[in-house]
């Protein structure tokens, strides 16, 4: 089951994406549960079943331990916009989360001085700021389809991502059992064969009775507590009411309104479409290159960008425990989890 919730990534590290977000660690019971015993491959279709359920609510919370620390969020010159995208991603955040079918979302981030929402409904999708008081109507027509962006990436959807990597390069196991949000879970462990990754392992806690994923960790190669972990505190299998999806904004809420419309086929033949991504390398050790015409041109120069980042020949390079992300003088942006050293190979 993939629903797309909140993405909060800057389009600056779009490819970190791989590694998704990450969750406070959840306190496994003292007393492990018992459970059945399955094999890798048996909790891999249980997994696969998760598309069948209906729908479910719950409270997600977020940590992440990039090694990146505190992320300005006001200053002269700061791009508000950069810096608050940068903040969602190395701060502590809860999000209330609701799903009901494949067509139905509600995702509520929770912040001291804020409450961000993203209500999917059918064909409508709204996003909310409670900070600036404003809120964005994007409506869908024809073929066209809403997308709630911007999205972040749940427990299972980041389960999904990883488990595509379930392949020669990976050894997966299943260690001892555990409960998460009071569910009992298997748990997975996935372990990259190669040692050309940063990424030295993934543990995926997947509800034993329904296959949704509950919590996901990923620890960096060398290290014993995740970078990024992704997890439900509370969770509950009844769907969620209709008017769970309903919004509407306050009398003098700053509202903005836009349509979306699939281009028909000779409008889509026609047009100009962005370059493709450069795919390099395989399976964990992938590398991905935007080409310089696809990413903005005063990236580099931007003040949180340079803050975070350092120089190295030939560009610029923001460094993590999972992925690092190099900005080259030319304008391209390369990322994986990998190396700095195999990013600059692949850049040339």
């Amino acid at each position: 089951m993939q629903h797309r919730l909140l993405r909060w990534l800057p389009a600056a590290v779009a490819p970190v994406v791989v590694a998704g977000v990450v969750a406070v660690p959840l306190v496994a019971a003292a007393t492990p549960p018992e459970l059945p015993t399955r094999s890798a491959q048996q909790v891999l279709e249980l997994v696969a079943k998760a598309k069948d359920v209906e729908g479910f609510s719950g409270t997600i919370k977020q940590t992440s331990d990039l090694g990146l620390g505190s992320i300005p969020t006001v200053g002269a010159g700061t791009d508000s916009s950069t810096a608050s995208a940068l903040e969602l991603i190395t701060g502590d955040h809860t999000a209330k989360v609701s799903v009901a079918g494949a067509t139905k979302e509600r995702v509520a981030v929770l912040d001291p001085s804020a409450e961000r929402d993203v209500i999917r409904n059918g064909r409508t999708v709204w996003v909310w700021n409670s900070k600036t008081n404003s809120a964005t109507k994007v409506t869908a027509t024809g073929t066209a389809r809403p997308d709630a962006d911007p999205t972040t990436t749940s427990p299972a959807e980041l389960a999904s991502r990883l488990l595509a990597e379930v392949r020669p390069s990976t050894a997966v196991t299943v260690d001892t059992a555990q409960s998460i949000a009071g569910r009992d879970a298997y748990t997975l462990v996935l372990r990259p064969r190669t040692a050309a990754t940063t990424v030295g392992s993934v543990r995926i806690a997947v509800d034993a009775k329904t296959g949704l994923p509950l919590d996901v960790q990923v620890i960096a190669r060398g290290a014993s507590s995740p970078a990024f972990e992704t997890g439900f505190t509370d969770i509950s299998y009844a769907v969620p009411a209709a008017s769970t999806f309903a919004f509407t904004p306050p009398a003098d809420a700053k509202v903005t309104e836009k349509t979306i419309t699939a281009p028909d086929r000779a409008t889509r033949d026609h047009r100009a479409l962005p370059a493709k991504p450069v795919v390099s390398g395989s399976g964990w050790a992938t590398v991905v290159t935007l080409p310089a015409a696809d990413v903005p041109s005063d990236l580099a120069s931007n003040p949180t960008v340079r803050r975070l980042t350092e120089p190295v020949a030939g560009g610029r390079v923001l460094k993590t425990a999972l992925v690092n992300v190099l900005l080259t003088d030319d304008g391209r942006v390369l990322a994986g989890a990998v190396p700095v050293a195999a990013l600059e190979s692949a850049a040339g």
